[in-house]
């Protein structure tokens, strides 16, 4: 009942906080209020669902733009990335994603981008303004997966969302994440108990970001995500099974 309860309530919040996106981007368009808002969604949204969330290695964040490339559990992904970071998050993802009634409208007004990634013309206008926000010292995430695993494991990276590493010049950061699939499992809409993690590991050399084919950029992150997993399962394999889940 309770996780009903829970589930009920993020859903909406995460309306009001739209219709509120949607609102403040017209009522100021050169402003930040839109992002601003989706910023505190992001928090309220874990706070609502009765989770808390870890934060690991964001002093290894470079101090202005970045991307930030993610493995994708689930719909608690986004505002996982919102609430771990002080700093402004924008989110480079697929079309699909904009058309959710008020909520993509919300994050568009908020300041993130949608690629049709049938459309070649509509992918270059969209990296070239992810570039921008990168020049403005944001940071851009991106899930190269291009889908939501279902039991956490990590997908094949797609080569060709790593092209805005590539032409922008920005620091590559691989960023864990964990937890999201069981807080919301892929399908479904019902609040679970979880803890979540987000684990910001060391940004890739030049030679192997910027300097690199989209190939190997995706190579290089894989590896260092898969291998942040595997610690974290070996971890989590050594901790007796009565004291699971304590705090």
């Amino acid at each position: 009942m309770r996780g009903a309860l829970r589930s009920v309530l993020v859903i909406l919040l995460t309306a009001g906080s739209s219709l509120a996106a949607i609102l403040a981007g017209r009522l100021f368009p050169r402003g930040d209020r839109a992002e601003r808002v989706m910023g505190w969604w992001g928090r309220a949204f874990l706070r609502a669902g009765g989770w808390i969330l870890r934060v690991e290695g964001a002093e290894r964040l470079p101090p202005g733009g970045a991307v930030l490339v993610a493995n994708h559990q689930s719909v608690v992904d986004i505002p996982m990335l919102l609430a771990a970071f002080p700093r402004p998050v924008n989110f480079l993802a697929k079309r699909e994603l904009g058309e959710i009634p008020l909520f993509g409208k919300a994050m568009a007004a908020a300041g993130n981008l949608f690629i049709d990634r049938d459309d070649p013309r509509d992918a270059v206008r969209m990296l070239r303004e992810a570039g921008a926000r990168l020049n403005g010292g944001r940071l851009v995430v991106v899930f190269p997966e291009g889908t939501r695993s279902g039991d956490g494991s990590i997908g094949e990276f797609r080569p060709g969302a790593f092209y805005l590493a590539q032409k922008s010049g920005a620091p590559v950061v691989p960023v864990y994440l964990d937890g999201g699939y069981r807080a919301i499992p892929k399908g479904g809409l019902r609040v679970r108990p979880a803890e979540l993690l987000v684990r910001v590991l060391p940004p890739l050399s030049p030679g192997e970001g910027a300097g690199g084919s989209k190939e190997r950029i995706a190579v290089a992150v894989r590896e260092r995500i898969l291998a942040a997993r595997a610690c974290s399962t070996s971890i989590e394999g050594d901790i007796p099974s009565s004291t699971k889940g304590e705090r």
